[in-house]
């Protein structure tokens, strides 16, 4: 099980220093996503050069 612990306050103010508020949730969000794409695509086992679609025609 993957054990999930919240960023400190201090590193929050760090990035906060060199990020807007709006650059800054737009990192976290892509963060998140790469964090959840990625196990999903090797369930998925794509293969390079096929589309992702094609079992699916």
């Amino acid at each position: 099980m993957w054990r999930v612990e919240r960023v400190s306050d201090e590193l929050y103010a760090g990035a906060a220093e060199h990020y807007e508020p709006k650059a800054l949730a737009t990192l976290m969000f892509a963060i998140g996503q790469v964090g959840f794409f990625a196990p999903v695509a090797l369930i998925a086992k794509p293969v390079p050069g096929r589309s992702f679609s094609d079992p699916w025609k």
